[in-house]
């Protein structure tokens, strides 16, 4: 993985300026337009979905969240509404029902954890346990955060191979992170965390910061099999990025430069990037050039079958041009071969999978696709 040792203290060890002597590593960009898989619609009608995926022993239905408060489960043409949070959720642009996770053993001990925007705009993630067919019990908050600002809440939450649940959260809003929260290793904002949902039965567990220096990591992926993870880190003015690390749980948390950096782009903020752990760079990269892109949405690397030529690449999106892009991940931790695809999904918001492996891709405006070969 591409990375710059980093110099203990607030001030780092770059004199006056502290982004001095850091020398970026470039990310790989698009070289060209192809097509290697088209889009369909697989379910419609849906209120602003912000995720969709599959459960832990469902393998035959669609759980999707709507940002209003509902978690909504699709099997076939039945619709049913697990969870309603409407009463309880705030809703706007970056805020409402964002994201959720299945415990490893939901078949088994039918435990969830959903990450919403309260009435105040708050940040909460608290846990749910749903027995049979019978509506979920709301259990214990896992956290609870005040948010400075309206915007760049995160959102992922995915457990990862050691067991631990993660939580993407950004850095607490405005503009070039004016509480300085993402390089602030007290601070939960601007941070991936992880916490071990089973160390204890009541109360909040202990969340630790992986990664630091963020702006708003909307959607992550963990690959356990490789053990590593891809973020999408939301830009500010000109750059998106994807970052790609491997899950080293035994070293000091990784540092992704916001906001002294935006992408590998120096900002003008000149914010001190010193701290514990490894400088990352992002592996991949696209810019607001056209002033059509804003806002990036991680995926997943494709490992499904309706979409062959697919297979094995990377998934990422734009939420308001709807572009699409793939790229092949390097066995070293870099990244190649990245293609602006030509299909389309207006307003992406996720990227997952469902029981088989097939993309499933959430639009706010209301509808869920699935990936399959051109033509």
């Amino acid at each position: 993985m591409a990375a710059a040792a980093l110099c203990l203290g607030p001030a780092g060890c770059f004199g006056g300026d502290p982004r001095d002597g850091i020398d970026p590593e470039q990310p790989a960009t698009a070289t060209g337009e192809t097509e290697t898989f088209a889009v369909e619609k697989v379910a419609t009608g849906l209120n602003r979905p912000t995720w969709a995926g599959v459960a832990p022993g469902d393998d035959d239905a669609i759980w999707v969240l709507e940002q209003p408060g509902r978690v909504v489960r699709l099997e076939g043409r039945a619709r049913e509404v697990v969870i309603d949070l409407s009463g309880q959720v705030k809703l706007g642009a970056e805020q409402g029902l964002l994201g959720i996770a299945f415990h490893p053993d939901f078949d088994r001990n039918g435990k969830l954890y959903l990450h919403y925007s309260d009435k105040k705009g708050d940040t909460r993630v608290v846990e749910y346990t749903r027995k049979g067919d019978g509506p979920p019990r709301r259990g214990r908050q896992l956290l609870f955060h005040e948010q400075p600002e309206e915007n760049h809440n995160g959102g992922q939450l995915a457990f990862g191979p050691d067991g631990r649940l993660f939580l993407g959260l950004g850095d607490g809003g405005g503009a070039w992170d004016p509480n300085r929260n993402a390089q602030d290793l007290k601070s939960k904002l601007g941070k991936i965390l992880a916490a071990d949902v089973d160390e204890r039965a009541s109360g909040e567990p202990r969340w630790e910061v992986v990664f630091y220096g963020l702006r708003n990591p909307w959607r992550f992926w963990i690959d356990t099999g490789l053990n590593e993870i891809w973020i999408a880190d939301v830009g500010q003015d000109r750059v998106e990025e994807i970052d790609r690390s491997q899950l080293e749980l035994d070293e000091p948390p990784k540092n992704f430069g916001w906001p002294g950096f935006e992408g590998s782009k120096r900002t003008e903020r000149k914010r001190s990037v010193g701290g514990p752990g490894e400088l990352l760079w992002p592996v991949a990269a696209y810019e607001h050039d056209d002033g059509a892109h804003c806002s990036v949405t991680g995926g997943v690397v494709y490992r499904g079958s309706a979409a062959p030529e697919l297979s094995g690449r990377y998934v990422y999106g734009d939420f308001c041009s709807g572009a699409m892009w793939s790229l092949q991940p390097n066995p070293n931790g870099s990244v190649g071969d990245v293609r602006r695809e030509r299909a389309k999904v207006p307003q992406i918001t996720h990227i997952g999978t469902d029981a088989k492996g097939e993309l499933l891709m959430a639009s706010a405006a209301g509808d869920i696709y699935t990936a399959r070969a051109p033509g």
